[in-house]
This record gives C-alpha cells, sequence and structure tokens, in this order.
C-alpha cells in the first residue's frame, strides 16, 4: 500500500513543529516527534500536517496537563512510544510469537485489537486469546490485518456461544461458523471499490463523500472475514447471538451489510467528516454519529475504499 509523497518538503509543517520546539526527525514513511512535555511518537507526515491545520499541534507536543494532553490523544487517536512498550505483553496475551508483526504500523494495530477485545467477555482470557490466534494461523494469516479480523471473529463468536468455554467444543463450533459466513452471498462480494484517489486520502474532500454516496450499492467489506467479523460483533439486540442455520448465517451477514449501505445513503454528505490515521495507513470517512450510529468508510491514498465498520443502536 503506498502512502502517498513522503519526499515533500513539509515546509509548513517543519515551521510549526519548530515554533512549538517540538524535536522532530523525518522518515519514509513516518516522522519521530518529542514534544516539549517529554512524551514522543511516531506519524506520517500527512497526519501531522492536519493536527497543524486542525491546531492541534500545541496540546499535543506541549501540553502537561493531564487532561488536556489526553484530549488530545483520543481526538487525534496518536498512540505513544510509550504505549509500544506493551507490546511484548500483548503478544503474550494473544499468544502471538515474539517479534511477530514487528513494525509501528503494526504494533499499533495490535494494540487497538488488544483494547476493543477487553470488551468482550471473553477477551481477556488467555486460553482463547490463544486458540483465537490458532484459529486465525488455521484458516490463513499474511496480514495484521488478516490476524485481527480472524481472531476477531474467533472471540466474538465464542462470547456469543456463552457459558463456559470448552476447548474440546468451541474451537470446531467456531470453524463450522466461519465456514458459513465466509461461504455467504454478501461475503462473496468483499472486496475494495476504487472510488477516489491521492487527494482523497490525504485531505477531506466532501467530493469523494459523494463519490462513496452515489456507489454505496456496491462498497462492501475489504474482505470476507472482516465482514464476518463485524456482523457477528453487531448482531441485532433482542434476537440469537450466534444463529446456527445456514440460511440464518447468511441473513445475518446481508442485512447487516444492506444496513451498512443504507447509513451512507440516509447521511447528508455535507454532515460527513473525516480523519486520517496517525500512520497514514488510511482516512476514514465517518456517515453518521460516532459512537452511535455510523458506517466508516476507510480509503487508502491510491483511493481503493470499502467499509471498515458499522454499528447503530439497535445492534449490540
Amino acid at each position: 500500500m503506498t502512502r502517498g509523497d513522503t519526499t515533500m518538503p513539509w515546509d509548513e509543517l517543519k515551521q510549526a513543529l519548530t515554533a512549538q520546539k517540538a524535536a522532530y526527525t523525518p522518515g519514509d514513511p513516518l516522522w519521530t516527534v518529542e514534544g516539549t512535555n517529554g512524551w514522543s511518537f511516531r506519524a506520517h507526515p500527512a497526519f501531522l500536517d492536519e493536527v497543524r491545520l486542525g491546531n492541534g499541534l500545541p496540546d499535543l507536543v506541549t501540553a502537561t496537563d493531564g487532561r488536556t494532553f489526553g484530549a488530545a490523544l483520543g481526538r487525534w487517536r496518536v498512540t505513544l512510544d510509550s504505549h509500544l512498550k506493551e507490546i511484548p505483553e500483548v503478544r503474550a496475551a494473544l499468544g502471538l510469537a515474539a517479534g511477530r508483526f514487528p513494525s509501528v504500523d503494526e504494533e499499533i494495530t495490535l494494540l487497538r485489537h488488544r483494547d476493543s477485545v477487553r470488551a468482550l467477555r471473553v477477551g481477556s482470557a488467555p486460553v482463547i486469546a490463544a486458540a483465537g490466534t490458532a484459529f486465525a494461523d488455521r484458516i490463513g494469516v499474511k496480514t495484521v490485518h488478516d490476524y485481527v479480523e480472524l481472531h476477531s471473529f474467533f472471540l466474538t463468536a465464542v462470547n456469543g456461544f456463552g457459558g463456559a468455554y470448552d476447548p474440546n467444543t468451541h474451537p470446531g463450533r467456531v470453524d463450522a461458523l466461519y465456514a458459513l459466513a465466509a461461504g455467504s452471498p454478501a461475503a462473496a462480494g468483499a472486496g475494495t471499490a476504487h472510488l477516489g484517489g491521492e487527494a482523497d486520502w490525504k485531505t477531506h474532500q466532501p467530493g469523494f463523500a459523494l463519490a462513496v454516496h452515489a456507489e454505496a450499492a456496491r462498497i462492501n467489506f475489504r474482505t470476507p472475514n472482516a465482514l464476518a467479523g463485524h456482523a457477528f460483533k453487531h448482531v441485532p439486540r433482542g434476537g440469537p447471538l450466534v444463529p446456527a442455520a445456514a440460511a440464518d448465517v447468511h441473513a445475518l451477514l446481508a442485512d447487516y451489510l444492506a444496513e451498512a449501505r443504507q447509513k451512507i445513503i440516509t447521511t447528508a454528505t455535507n454532515d460527513v467528516w473525516s480523519g486520517l490515521a496517525q500512520t497514514g495507513a488510511t482516512r476514514t470517512y465517518y456517515f453518521g454519529t460516532v459512537n452511535q450510529h455510523a458506517c466508516m468508510v476507510a480509503v487508502n491514498s491510491a483511493g481503493h475504499a470499502w467499509i471498515s465498520t458499522y454499528y447503530a443502536p439497535n445492534r449490540t
């Protein structure tokens, strides 16, 4: 995946960092930044420039007040270098071999995955987490995103089974459920849609939101695993957490995808906003209200887009 032009001089960004007395070391693709508050992090220059344009640099690199600095971290979704020191512990908790997924991008992804699964009843159980890693490897993992999608599916399924975890039966039940989900018509249509270009990744573009709106009927999740994992994570409230019949599993995925697309269609494009990831991997366009009812659409620097998640008040 390309990340845009990291050879740009970024003169205004450099001037702004210097004005805040922040130390910075340009890299490809990530820069290292250390603020006067003593905190350091690594980020893509396009992300740093977005923070600059949003007047966020002072709070991020100079704030010593915990509340102000914490709010800045949350607003911009910044993972500090100090957070990355937790990675050995995270790998151990997930049953991942030491050194697996070693890049900064991958380590940030693992940290955020760890945080997301903590909300599940089974998410903090080392035996179940390790079984989820074994499941992911059994299906086939090439990237950290493959791993997170499959590991999430396993934990979500086991969480839906209820009761105590049974190492003799639950992995087989997840395998059977995965086969039904991966074989659904909705999953068969998973993949990216080429809807834009680098400009839509680098800065917020209302025109890109219009393009997503116009193509909502064909936009899907990046992979069948992502669709399946999110659909089972956000099942309708009041219904079965884990359907048993093939038709019900297929309907669960189809209904979830249709609802996500409908949220895109019904959201006024002038209400859509976006944010670039710290590592520059993707920009996410938010259709709806974050933490309430939203469909999120990611786009990379090549203009390929996909649904990254969808949640609603009527779903878990």
